[in-house]
């Protein structure tokens, strides 16, 4: 074995930051002109996941929590057709989805205080860390879509296997999600003291959108912050080398289905517009 196989050897893991990525396929081909800018704008055109690694100490005085948004679940019948219920039989399936949403959401961040999960980084947050010319800038993180818990590091992070794990039990039915879209967090707090606290422990900057009880958490990343996982940079380098096509993006294409939340908020709402309709109908 020659030095440069030796040194690419020692290069190789299951996951890198982007200078260790760039320094990886320096080597692998023996070339130096690969830079994090480069090797980002390539992640960005093919949409190759990138993640980032979320720590951070346990905060008993402000309650963290994940808020989560997905399409799918075993929460919704098959038969009868959901938007045929009444708003009487649409009560305890958003019961159940509330409490499958808290059980997940409460995992999740039990286990961020282990320091387990990647978090997928969105393609929009990529997009703008592409344009961005100082590689310390801070750019906004648009959600984070999905996750995987290490060492899975095959796992699909809007299918992660851990889903199939957190079920809760409802009158002997189990029920859990089967994908996740998007993950925000939020504190139970709009004090301006709490949320400086957790701005100090936070491992990325941070600001916070204020509601009327809690606050959403305004994370900002860095170029230093991405990971990119080996099996997706074999994928870049596959896609690259063989010149496959680049999708055309300039048509927003949106994802299949409706989130379960939004269809039974919708369902809800239609129930409550009848009663009122109803009562304008009888004071004329």
């Amino acid at each position: 074995m020659n030095d440069n196989n030796i040194a690419l050897s020692f290069d190789t893991a299951e996951y890198y930051s982007l200078q260790e990525a760039c320094d990886y396929l320096n080597r692998k081909y023996k070339i130096h002109n690969i830079t994090q800018k480069k090797l980002l704008k390539k992640i960005s055109s093919r949409d190759i996941n990138t993640f980032i690694h979320f720590r951070m100490d346990s905060s008993p005085n402000n309650s963290l929590r994940a808020k989560i948004e997905f399409y799918n679940s075993n929460v919704f019948p098959t038969y009868p057709n959901i938007y045929d219920l009444s708003e009487k039989q649409l009560k305890p399936i958003v019961d159940t989805l509330q409490k499958l949403e808290t059980f997940v959401s409460n995992r999740i961040i039990d286990d961020l205080y282990m320091g387990s999960f990647l978090f997928r980084v969105s393609k929009e947050t990529v997009s703008n860390m592409t344009l961005s010319n100082n590689p310390d800038d801070k750019i906004f993180l648009f959600g984070m879509e999905g996750f995987i818990q290490r060492p899975n590091y095959n796992d699909d992070p809007y299918r992660p296997r851990q889903l199939a794990e957190w079920q809760i039990t409802v009158e002997d039915k189990s029920y859990q999600l089967t994908d996740i879209s998007y993950i925000n967090f939020t504190i139970d707090s709009v004090n301006d003291k709490d949320l400086a606290k957790f701005a100090k422990k936070s491992p990325f900057s941070c600001s916070f959108n204020k509601r009327a009880d809690f606050s959403f958490v305004e994370f900002n990343i860095k170029l230093s912050d991405i990971i990119i996982l080996h099996n997706d940079l074999l994928s870049l380098e596959e896609e690259s080398l063989n010149n496959k096509p680049i999708e055309s993006k300039g048509k927003f294409v949106s994802r299949k289905g409706v989130s379960h939340k939004k269809t039974l908020a919708k369902e809800i709402a239609k129930h409550v517009a009848e009663k009122q309709w109803g009562k304008t109908l009888k004071i004329k």
